[in-house]
């Protein structure tokens, strides 16, 4: 053996063992890993190939014509072959093109290839090695082996520059190319004994390969920890620091891509229902893709936003087998990772990172990043959300403000607002001028200032009715004007403070009494008349009895009968007035007497209408305090009013029982109903409904709403339900009492 080969075989057993201590290494990180398993396998494979070529040299010294010849010459073989094999799987690995049974038929392959080397073994196989006359052995290879390496390793070259891109290592990518071709160099003629310069280049190659995968699975990842906490730390400065959702977006997928060395990327965020995802933003995408749809569960980032876990696809177009994400992503998607955005335990939005087709590969370190990058995004995408909210609630407060203040100014009407303590909150132009309210301190009460007649003149009631109502009305003179004080709290459910709106009601007040004064002087002066009038047709119907000629008669009835509607007219306008401005007494009110004097009254007129009187009165119902007469007078006006809106052969009934504390009476009938149009109406004073049936029906207008006058007064209240055809019912309820009454109890 020459001095070159020794030193050659040094070369290469050196070579080989720097590339072992490196697999070793490898293994150790991460042995689960696809490629830490191909490259093993390579590495194997290529020992095989070296150690078979040391064994010819070896054994062509000492015996050329030994039996262990063929052994090691189908070793070398072997390992050749299967080195062929094994970088172009590693090749596919590193790209991505491997399928899902890529590793199965990658390992029968190599099985395949051994299966066919101990054939040849066995079968004692011609031998293409001859021996030099320097004693070094010449070798061609079988024909099949150079099938299989122009096979494999032409595949190799076009992965490696079809996608160049994904391999991240140059060193890599130089050491996978000078392997392929190495191995080249063994099919030079044998005379210039290029055997050995292939083995060298290709076990330098391994050398190489070995270098640039351990720097990239393992002193690389190690070397950017602290450049990737830094990088983190600017990511989030930059997100964080962007207040508007838009831009928050955009920097997001800005940052996202440039991390990882990305193509593209999007970001779709939620609904409010949680049904549908909506891409919000894109980088390096058709703008026109913005605010198209995708459903929960439907592509990548419909299963990522339901199942709350990241994808990572390596080749799109070839791995994903469900819906497309966007148009055309399944002809120019390449390698993809699609993370969750998670706020609060809620997918608020999913983050896709985007490769093209000959774009790079990521990697299981690309998805740990960009789910810390995620992780980050959500938080400010969600203070983004509550920041856009918080500008918009803040801008339309203002506006409502504005507006407040602007009507609050301008109004003539009196309106001022204190603090729990009576200092001055707010008062306008209005206010400041009746109150001269300039002249009070700033953290003084405002009560120091204030005449004290103009606060409720019992505190007691006015808190109650506050807290009850939350309003409380009353009146308050001042400079020769009468002002209607509304008072309301401010806050809730803590009261932080009162305002008070004074309305001018000088002009109302004065119109109500000159009204008032009016009608009851009319009413009065009409009465006299009246009275007189009834008493000499009543003499003159006297004079006329023993006068035959019925139209004479008739006459004479039909002045009458107007005369007594006059006459109800005017005693109920009265009677209305005279309730209004009185109070009721306090006595106890039974039911049972109030309802039977009613029926007493009504009899005779129902009798002569044809209509059936029935009353059902609760025999234990509680009593109330009133006037009996003032409410008996409201009960015969709604049994009355009954009467008359019910046709012949129909029935009023009157029913009095306990319910919840108070005294519940209804009036039914089965009269022709009220339309639905005019109920709201009824109850107003003057009013009469012109529903169809009710033609024939006259009155003043007045009985239903002395009704509602005489209930309020007794502290109830008054409705109806009616339908048109069937009939209608009126229900009138009054606080029971247990109590004895006394003066006071109506004050």
């Amino acid at each position: 053996m020459s001095v070159i080969d020794t030193l050659t075989l040094l070369a290469n057993g050196l070579t080989l063992a720097l590339a072992l201590g490196f697999l070793l290494i490898v293994l150790w990180q991460d042995t689960r890993k696809e490629i830490n398993q191909f490259f093993a396998v390579f590495l194997f494979l290529v020992t095989v190939w070296n150690a078979g070529a040391l064994l010819v040299q070896t054994v062509s010294l000492i015996d050329p014509q030994s039996e262990l010849v063929g052994f090691a010459v189908g070793m070398m073989e072997l390992g050749f072959t299967g080195s062929s094999i094994a970088v172009y799987a590693l090749t596919a690995v590193l790209v991505g093109a491997n399928t899902r049974r890529f590793r199965l038929l990658a390992f029968s392959g190599l099985l395949l290839v051994l299966g066919f080397q101990l054939f040849l073994i066995v079968n004692n196989a011609p031998d293409l090695s001859a021996a030099a006359a320097e004693g070094t052995l010449r070798y061609r290879f079988q024909p099949s082996s150079v099938a299989l390496y122009f096979a494999f390793d032409s595949v190799t070259l076009y992965l490696l520059w079809q996608y160049r891109r994904k391999v991240r290592s140059r060193g890599l990518r130089f050491g996978l190319m000078l392997f392929v071709v190495g191995q080249s160099l063994a099919f030079l003629n044998p005379e210039l004994r290029a055997l050995p310069l292939s083995i060298n280049v290709s076990s330098f190659a391994a050398l190489i390969i070995s270098f640039a995968i351990l720097r990239l699975e393992i002193i690389t990842p190690l070397a950017e920890r602290v450049s990737q906490v830094e990088a983190m730390h600017r990511v989030s400065l930059a997100i964080t620091s962007q207040l508007a959702s838009d831009m928050v977006l955009n920097e997001i997928a800005t940052q996202a891509v440039g991390w990882l060395g990305a193509d593209a990327a999007g970001i779709f965020l939620t609904d409010s229902q949680n049904t549908e995802l909506e891409l919000a933003t894109v980088y390096n995408l058709p703008a026109q893709f913005v605010h198209s749809h995708l459903e929960i569960g439907e592509g990548v980032a419909g299963t990522v936003a339901k199942t709350h876990r990241s994808i990572h696809v390596d080749n799109y177009a070839r791995d994903w087998s469900g819906m497309p994400d966007l148009p055309l992503s399944t002809e120019t998607f390449g390698s993809v990772i699609c993370v969750p955005l998670i706020y609060g335990g809620i997918a608020i939005g999913v983050l896709m990172v985007i490769a093209a087709r000959q774009g790079r590969l990521f990697s299981r370190e690309d998805v740990h990043l960009l789910e810390l990058l995620g992780s980050q995004a959500a938080v400010a995408i969600a203070h983004g959300r509550l920041f856009t909210e918080q500008r918009e609630l803040t801008s339309q407060v203002e506006a409502a403000h504005g507006q407040l203040e602007t009507l609050l100014i301008s109004t003539e009407n009196p309106v001022v607002a204190v603090d729990r303590q009576f200092r001055l909150i707010f008062a306008n132009t209005a206010a400041r001028k009746l109150f001269d309210l300039n002249a009070i301190p700033t953290d003084g009460p405002i009560t120091t200032a204030l005449p004290a007649f103009v606060f409720p003149e019992d505190f007691r009631a006015a808190i109650r009715d506050l807290r009850r109502k939350r309003a409380h009305i009353y009146e308050v003179s001042l400079d020769e004007k009468v002002y209607l004080c509304h008072l309301a709290p401010l806050g809730k459910p803590r009261v932080e403070g009162w305002v008070a709106v004074l309305n001018d009601v000088t002009q109302l007040k004065e119109l109500d009494r000159i009204k008032s004064e009016m009608v009851r002087m009319a009413s009065h002066d009409l009465k006299n008349p009246l009275q007189i009038a009834l008493a000499n047709l009543e003499l003159l119907a006297e004079d006329l009895a023993d006068v035959a000629d019925p139209e004479i008669q008739q006459s004479v009835m039909q002045i009458e009968k107007q005369l007594e509607r006059m006459n109800r007219i005017i005693g109920g306008v009265l009677d209305l007035e005279r309730i209004k401005a009185g109070t009721p007494a306090a006595e106890l009110c039974y039911p049972s007497r109030i309802v039977t004097a009613t029926i007493d009254e009504l009899r005779q007129l129902a009798g002569d209408q044809g209509i059936a009187l029935e009353t059902k009165v609760e025999e234990n119902a509680v009593y109330f305090l009133g006037d009996p007469k003032q409410f008996e007078r409201a009960l015969v006006n709604l049994v009355e009013n009954a009467i008359k809106f019910t046709p012949r052969g129909g029935k009023v009934t009157i029913e009095a029982a306990s319910e919840n504390g108070n005294v519940v009476f209804q009036v039914s009938d089965t009269g022709i109903g009220i339309p639905e149009a005019l109920q709201s109406q009824v109850f107003e004073r003057f009013f009469r409904g012109r529903q169809k049936g009710a033609e024939h029906v006259s009155g003043s207008g007045l009985g239903l709403s002395l009704v509602k006058t005489i209930v309020e007064n007794h502290r109830g209240k008054v409705w109806l339900e009616s339908a048109e055809g069937t009939g209608t019912t009126v229900f009138i309820s009054l606080p029971a009492t247990t109590e004895i009454p006394s003066e006071k109890s109506f004050v």
